[in-house]
């Protein structure tokens, strides 16, 4: 093969490092297909960026073999690291290991970019940005939001036992002010019987308006059915969009709802006032931690507890007193932050350990934490972002 049709040393060097960072230690399993996308657009984007940069630097044919021959080395050390790795995660959940169809369905995109490598310059070029675009495009995205009335009845009948007391204030028909539809919200679920019960939880929804079902369970269980969950939704959209776009309205809803609440409850004898848990999962975290901080400073006392699960990382206190705190360890939502490109993660001191933990690395980290978020919902309970009837389960007993 001459000099020619050799790739460029700086283009053997990108895609290496692109592979590399591809093929770092995840948190959960993966298809053979998307582990193959990613090393594609990653292999294919280092190689597009060091076509760019050999284009006005030349290399001499020994260069360019020997170059070749160690980064192809390396590329297939890399690849075996992750196939372990992969294995580990999956015995960790009694999973197959991965096969023969696994690796070749892993491997198939990056062949092509190393085909392309015998191209001329413009042909790598044009097929490592193909490569990309298309390894890119063809992931799979984060799941979307459910129609307003299907988060609304599922939020009823979910896992709900003929004890079961939900209130839930849906954005359908709603004005749009949060402080007149948390005080509607409480005055339904004050004349459906709530200050009855000996407990209610204020169960903050995700970005979709969706609270989780084994959580509520799990509350009723713990409670013996003598409980009530009353949420208001605060938007309809994916809960990442929402989370990306503003936390705002997750915080400002909590708010205004516990305010309400604490409102209704107060003008009740003490020996009757139902004690208030306030609970919320990932972006519902978020706004159950705002509620908790604004009844610290202005209704001290009048929360019983709080319950912070599969918080985003940065984004709740998760050291507040009276405070309970559930994150999986595979869970790349509590991991995920831009800090990740530099600094190791701080996790939530109760993490679990539920799944091998992917060792620190720049840059790396902060990719493979992003890919692990578009699958996280995928396992069962207690890895990923998945989480069970242990949420409502772990809440302390107030004095009533």
């Amino acid at each position: 093969m001459s000099a020619q049709r050799w790739p460029h040393s700086l283009v053997s060097i990108g895609a290496l490092m692109g592979a590399a960072v591809a093929l770092a230690p995840g948190s959960l399993p993966r298809t053979g297909l998307f582990a193959g996308l990613l090393l594609a657009a990653f292999g294919g984007l280092g190689a597009l960026l060091g076509a760019i940069a050999g284009h006005w630097r030349s290399c001499g044919d020994r260069s360019r073999r020997i170059v070749a021959a160690v980064a192809g080395t390396l590329g297939v050390a890399f690849f075996t690291a992750m196939v372990l790795w992969q294995n580990d995660l999956r015995g960790a959940l009694d999973m197959r290991p991965v096969g023969a169809a696994w690796i070749l369905t892993a491997l198939a995109p990056s062949v092509v970019i190393a085909a392309a490598c015998t191209l001329g310059r413009r042909g790598r070029a044009a097929i490592a940005v193909l490569a990309a675009a298309v390894a890119l495009t063809a992931m799979p995205s984060p799941a979307g939001a459910n129609p307003v009335d299907a988060v609304a009845t599922t939020f009823v009948s979910a896992d709900a036992q003929p004890s079961s007391l939900r209130i839930y204030g849906s954005l359908e028909g709603a004005d749009s002010d949060f402080d007149d539809r948390a005080a509607a919200t409480v005055h339904h679920w004050q004349t459906a019987g709530g200050m009855e019960r000996g407990a209610v939880v204020v169960a903050v929804p995700t970005g979709s308006g969706w609270v989780d079902g084994d959580a509520m369970k799990g509350f009723e269980t713990r409670f013996g059915g003598d409980v009530s969950v009353i949420a208001l939704q605060y938007s309809d959209i994916p809960s990442w969009q929402a989370f990306l776009s503003s936390p705002e309205p997750a915080r400002a809803s909590a708010v205004a709802l516990v305010s309400a609440l604490v409102h209704t409850v107060s003008t009740a004898p003490e020996s009757l006032r139902p004690n208030i848990y306030v609970y919320g999962q990932s972006l519902g975290a978020v706004g159950a931690d705002a509620a908790r901080s604004w009844a610290e400073r202005r209704a001290p006392d009048s929360i019983c507890h709080t319950v912070l699960v599969g918080a985003p990382a940065g984004s709740a206190t998760l050291a507040a007193a009276r405070t309970t705190v559930v994150a999986n360890g595979s869970d790349p939502v509590v991991r995920w932050s831009p800090r990740l490109l530099w600094h190791p993660p701080e996790m939530p001191p109760a993490t679990s350990s539920d799944l091998p933990r992917p060792p620190w690395s720049p840059v790396a980290s902060f990719v493979q934490a992003s890919a692990d978020l578009i699958g996280a919902l995928s396992y069962p309970a207690g890895h990923g972002h998945q989480y069970g009837t242990e949420q409502g389960l772990t809440v302390p007993s107030c004095p009533r």
